[in-house]
């Protein structure tokens, strides 16, 4: 007899009900519960994961993929809890917390035989994260500007350190507030201008050169508003956003990827050991050439199977992965804080 979870119990519960209100009766598939819980960011994230995955998903197999809403750190503290029974059945990660799963042994292996759509993402964005999940979507932390105001735009990070720091014009950076700054700005900068993970001196050089000539961002419509209202010409942001902010009638914005190469921050799935068998089926559909086009065409971000085919408003959108820098996750996980700390020190903002 099939163990009874407080999960199980609950599961039961929902479906139950769900069959008296609508006077009928409920079905069950043999043993196996006909139902998963997957993850999603909220807002536009969770509609296209709604209508480009889950919506294949419920078509093609009879069951129901359920959608909790939150972020990383929650949900694999919510894994790390339960291993045994985790309470979520596919989880979106980002790769740094991806690694910290794979490598506490919370997630299952990704092979071509559970996952046939597998065989179409490059092998890079696999190992990436140990094998253990792969990347699926990702955006690049480039160069946004105001076309109106700024006509040449700086085409390298170089360019845009020697052009701020002579005042030519103010330009908006992420604050070490936001998450991905450790990524998308210290280790993305340092890097191009000749540094890396274990020298990350050229980045706080640049920095201290542009001060009189920054403002910051925290969240990324911070951003926005500070370039529609002037007070910022010129930044550091993610394409897609960038992109969204367009479709939505900001016209006068445009985005460039660095000669160097944004960073990229990709997304990655992954699925937690004893996690429901069918949790395997719906990773495929993450995987799908079609899925991720839909997907891609909602979100204004690259995907990573071979076979999309990007619309003809993407296809001057997108920058392939391989035009990207590409985060020594796991190595910057190490020195993440100690980047903090410095931030702190030198910067303060």
């Amino acid at each position: 007899m099939r163990n009874l979870t407080r999960r199980s119990i609950l599961g039961a519960g929902t479906v139950m009900g769900a069959g008296l209100l609508t006077g009928g009766f409920p079905r069950f598939a043999g043993a196996q519960a006909k139902e998963i819980t997957v993850t999603a960011f909220g807002g536009v994230w969770e509609e296209a994961v709604r209508t480009c995955f889950v919506a294949p998903f419920e078509q093609k197999t009879g069951a129901k993929a359920n959608v909790s809403l939150g972020g990383p750190p929650q949900w694999l503290a919510q894994v790390e809890a339960d291993p045994q029974d985790p309470p979520v059945d596919v989880l979106i990660m980002t790769p740094d917390l991806a690694l910290s799963a794979a490598k506490a042994d919370l997630v299952d292996d990704f092979t071509v035989a559970n996952l046939p759509n597998l065989a179409k993402t490059p092998q890079e964005l696999t190992d990436s994260v140990a094998g253990k999940g792969t990347i699926f979507d990702y955006g690049v932390g480039g160069i946004t500007f105001n076309k109106e105001t700024v006509s040449q735009p700086p085409k390298s990070f170089h360019e845009f350190v020697d052009r701020v720091s002579k005042g030519e014009f103010v330009a908006s950076v992420p604050s070490i507030s936001y998450a991905v700054t450790p990524i998308m700005l210290i280790w993305a900068m340092a890097k191009a201008l000749g540094g890396g993970v274990d020298n990350v001196d050229p980045f706080f050089e640049a920095m201290a050169k542009m001060k009189d000539n920054l403002v910051f961002w925290g969240a990324p419509n911070d951003f926005f508003n500070q370039m529609s209202s002037g007070e910022a010409d010129v930044g550091i942001y993610f394409d897609g956003r960038t992109w969204n902010h367009y479709d939505s009638g900001a016209t006068w914005i445009d985005f460039l990827n660095p000669e160097e190469g944004g960073s990229l921050n990709g997304v990655a799935v992954q699925k937690p050991k004893n996690a429901d068998p069918l949790a395997w089926t719906y990773i495929n559909e993450i995987l799908d050439a079609r899925n991720q086009e839909k997907f891609a065409d909602i979100m204004n971000y690259g995907v990573t199977n071979t076979d999309v085919k990007y619309s003809e408003k993407l296809n001057g959108r997108i920058t392939p992965w391989q035009k990207t820098a590409f985060p020594p996750y796991e190595e910057i996980a190490k020195v993440r804080n100690d980047w903090v700390d410095r931030w702190n020190r030198e910067i303060g903002r």
